[in-house]
């Protein structure tokens, strides 16, 4: 009896991984993304009017993202001589690093941890922005 108990306690693991295998569900394929252009095509004719104001409000846009990238507001959670990381949304920090010229309003302030701040500068590749003004918002 024992023998056989073994015998089959051994099919059972032997044979486990191919049934656990056969039953697992078969991933979903991968969605087809089609791309979307943000361009006019060619074949539809507007007015110029039409055309200006469009290449008016791209302009506009441009900017306004470029604004955005060289700007930081949040919350200081870091603050240690020369680096800085500021909390801009609930999950999103930002590093922002300081030099000897960094201007600070108001004059004289310390941009402490729990404070909130407008950082004004130039964008790093890696995302981090090196200050130019500091501005202490009243809480």
């Amino acid at each position: 009896m024992p023998l056989r108990f073994v015998a089959a306690f051994g099919l059972a693991l032997c044979l486990a991984p191919a049934l656990a295998w056969a039953d697992e569900p078969t991933p979903a394929p991968a969605p087809t993304v089609t791309p979307v252009s943000s361009a006019i095509p060619p074949q539809i004719k507007l007015p110029d009017q039409v055309k200006a104001a469009i290449d008016t409000a791209a302009a506009l846009l441009r900017a306004e993202e470029q604004r955005r990238k060289n700007v930081a507001i949040g919350e200081v959670v870091f603050f240690k001589r020369y680096e800085m990381q500021v909390r801009t949304s609930p999950d999103h920090y930002r590093n922002i690093h300081l030099r000897q010229g960094t201007e600070i309003q108001p004059r004289g302030a310390t941009p402490g941890p729990g404070r909130r701040v407008r950082v004004g500068g130039v964008t790093q590749p890696d995302g981090s922005l090196n200050a130019d003004v500091i501005t202490i918002l009243s809480s």
